[in-house]
């Protein structure tokens, strides 16, 4: 191969990337700017929190008393589907949400029709975690944590 070719090659290289120059060093600019910004804006501290309820009051306990009407709720359902309720107790959680720890046992379907209800009543109750075992007979036992939100 000659040299000729090599040196049109490499002649018509360098004149495509002197036309190129312009757009090239542009972009390269914008890369710049959009580091910049995005470097600021990690440094800047974090503008403080908009505080919205987390659901619409209609969908929210109350906020005084809402672990206990939500455990009036689960006993009323438990009694009524012949459910035994071991235990219901609140438990701590942030403000505008509310926790119960349930244990509960019975026959299965009782059990799972008295899940069911629970989540499928207003205001909302929603099992956070759940677990389902064999209890003594031929029943289950249902334990988890409920929560539920309170305007």
């Amino acid at each position: 191969m000659s040299a000729r070719p090599i040196l049109w090659g490499t002649g018509a290289g360098l004149l495509l990337a002197a036309l190129l120059a312009p757009w090239t060093g542009t972009a390269l600019g914008d890369l710049a700017r959009a580091r910049a910004t995005r470097s600021a804006a990690a440094a800047a501290p974090a503008a403080p929190a908009v505080t919205m309820p987390p659901l619409r009051p209609d969908l929210a306990f109350p906020a005084s008393g809402g672990p206990s009407v939500a455990q009036q709720r689960v006993e009323r359902l438990a009694r009524g589907g012949g459910v035994l309720v071991e235990a219901i107790a609140p438990l701590d959680s942030p403000a505008p949400l509310m926790a119960l720890s349930l244990r509960v046992s019975g026959p299965e379907k009782a059990v799972l029709a008295l899940a069911d209800a629970i989540e499928r009543e207003r205001p909302l109750l929603r099992f956070r975690s759940w677990r389902i075992e064999p209890a003594e007979g031929s029943g289950v036992r249902l334990s988890g944590v409920l929560v539920g939100a309170t305007r």
